[in-house]
């Protein structure tokens, strides 16, 4: 593909220096926000724009009220009486892949209007349907038509170079928008062993601070377990999709929409918002994107596309940016060769039986069947071609994929990333990892959840032996209280010997808390000042004391008053006076 470059300098818009996008362009922007979607909405031709998502469209209609937007609640008929009514200018449709597809062409072509020839097709955000195809597949829709337009182009601050070797036979053009200044960003990568510790430090922060803050992550499962985690609620909001929307709300968070409203000091963006959308504010807040490889693999996305995008929303620009991801050595990730080979192999089967000769309804129903059981046919278009795609999109994932094994990979990738980037290692004793290891131990049993986190405790421990309860609940989470408060106060060997049952340890717990108030410094004076080392004491008397003793503080003790309770104070030996039970008092215990 030949490439141009077309120079912009500094508060120039795109219109200043390209009055129209040319056809079978890709345009590559570099930079968000520099007015490419405008500059064809105001271009004086019809026009169908595709935006990867709805709140890109809302944000679009609320700028240029004439435009005539497509998604859900927007019917065929709509666009029909839209393309029927009186024309006064050009005709601007906005709408989604799945709109374009479901609404827009099949009233074009009831109304028989030349589509193709009268009207320019740009498909904005155009790294979305090979990001995204994978798991949308109605996002690539589009393209088998786009393909049938005189008059189309894509455009991308972040473009991914597509292998449809239509692009090359239609002769497409990159035309890359080149900055005369320094565009960059200021980026911090922080790459941890445990993004929530990170995250919270920074929400601290920020919270002391009185400072906005925005975070992009691909997770609505794990967005809701921060939320509880960092104790949020009351001072967030989560922006994602409608059915995310639904599903949060079920689970108790209310402050949740699929579209832009006011913000709150803490802010969860899902994907629905990474690229297109305009956020306009009067202040700069600060933006992270977290990426959790173990608890939210989708959270893994490509620094040079995604992570560009999410930070690029702000209009305004940012106070400060962050990229805070952990790492993982055992992720696994083909080389483009071999994942080519793999895909090549699996086409040459489905193709054989796709083609396998049939001689009656009842062979073709099972052959079309047996097709459709097939996985390779998600790598197939409707029209029965390779999807190229698709073969783009497995090696984005597995490329993706490569970048988080390491925090030498993701130095490597932000090499070639437009930001002044800084990468900073950030290690702690308890992990991320350990985190899903207590989340899978407590999926096994109760004894297997006390097991690995009396071994994180004592880890801990180890890391700061003068760690006080507090610091170990700030590193575990306030639900392990009861764990962290028996390991202080048993010690995991005797709770190992109580074989990590919770119901002993509670009741060995229930002894030990009973022994410190029947201990206490009170009582100790008390009973030093009756007894003395060397004394030889009727065990009756003895116990008699202790009785009333303990009845007079109001401890509350469900022990029987024997030796035990004596033995807590003083070595003890036993012996006769008078012919009767006695204790002959030996070394104190304590020393005040």
């Amino acid at each position: 593909m030949i490439l141009k470059d077309l120079s912009i300098e500094k508060n120039q818009w795109l219109s200043d220096v390209l009055p129209l996008i040319p056809t079978n362009t890709i345009l590559n922007k570099v930079m968000t926000g520099c007015g490419a979607t405008t500059l064809e909405i105001n271009a004086p031709r019809h026009s169908i724009i595709i935006e990867p998502n709805v709140p890109v469209i809302i944000g679009k209609k609320d700028q240029h009220p004439f435009l005539f937007t497509v998604y859900e609640g927007t019917s065929k008929e709509d666009v029909k009486a839209y393309l029927s009514g009186e024309e006064d200018g050009f005709r601007k449709i906005i709408t989604t892949p799945e709109g374009f597809d479901k609404k827009v062409l099949p009233a074009m072509y009831e109304l028989d209007l030349p589509i193709y020839e009268n009207y320019f097709l740009l498909f904005d955000e155009c790294e979305k349907p090979i990001q995204d195809i994978g798991y949308r597949g109605d996002i690539y829709l589009p393209v088998e038509d786009f393909f049938k337009f005189k008059n189309k182009a894509m455009v991308s601050a972040t473009p991914i170079i597509p292998s449809d070797p239509r692009f090359e036979e239609q002769g497409f053009e990159m035309l890359r928008i080149v900055p005369t200044y320094d565009y960059c960003k200021d980026l911090t990568v922080v790459v941890t062993n445990n993004t929530v510790r990170v995250l919270w430090k920074l929400l601290d922060r920020y919270h002391k601070a009185g400072e906005v803050t925005c975070i992009f992550l691909n997770s609505t499962d794990t967005i809701l377990s921060l939320i509880q985690t960092l104790k949020l609620q009351g001072r967030s909001k989560v922006f994602c999709a409608e059915k995310s929307v639904r599903k949060l709300k079920k689970e108790g968070f209310s402050d949740v929409s699929d579209h832009l409203t006011k913000l709150a000091e803490v802010n969860f963006f899902t994907s629905r918002f990474y690229s297109a959308v305009d956020i306009k504010l009067d202040y700069k807040p600060n933006v992270i994107v977290l990426t959790d490889v173990f608890h939210a693999p989708y959270s893994m996305i490509d620094p040079q596309t995604e992570v560009v995008q999410a930070i690029g929303r702000f209009r305004n620009g940012v106070a400060k940016a962050y990229h805070v991801t952990n790492t993982n050595s055992q992720i696994e990730c083909l080389p483009r060769a071999t994942l080519y080979h793999q895909l090549g192999c699996k086409e040459t089967i489905y193709n054989k039986v796709a083609t396998i000769p049939t001689t009656n309804e009842i062979e073709k129903e099972a052959l079309a069947e047996a097709v459709k059981g097939m996985d390779y046919q998600r790598f197939i278009t409707r029209e029965g071609n390779r999807n190229h795609f698709m073969w783009d999109n497995a090696w984005e994932d597995e490329k993706i994929r490569a970048y988080y094994k390491s925090p030498t990979t993701i130095r490597e990738v932000y090499k070639g990333a437009p930001f002044h980037t800084k990468v900073v290692e950030y290690k702690l004793p308890i992990t991320d990892e350990d985190r899903l290891k207590r989340k899978q131990a407590g999926l096994k049993s109760t004894k297997d959840l006390w097991r690995e986190v009396v071994g994180q405790l004592d880890r801990l421990h180890t890391a700061n032996p003068e760690a006080e309860p507090s610091y170990l609940l700030d590193e575990l989470g306030e639900e392990f209280e009861a764990m962290v408060k028996a390991h202080t106060i048993l010690g995991s060997r005797r709770i190992e010997e109580l074989g990590y049952d919770r119901r002993k340890i509670e009741a060995a717990m229930g002894n030990v808390e009973e022994n410190q108030l029947l201990t206490s410094e009170k009582m100790q004076r008390a009973v030093y000042a009756r007894y003395h080392t060397g004394d030889i004491v009727p065990v009756n008397e003895v116990n008699a004391f202790m009785r009333q003793l303990i009845s007079d503080n109001g401890i509350p003790c469900e022990k029987r008053v024997d030796r035990k309770i004596i033995g807590l104070f003083f070595e003890l030996e036993d012996c006769k006076q008078g012919g009767a039970r006695a204790f002959k008092f030996g070394k104190k215990k304590y020393e005040l």
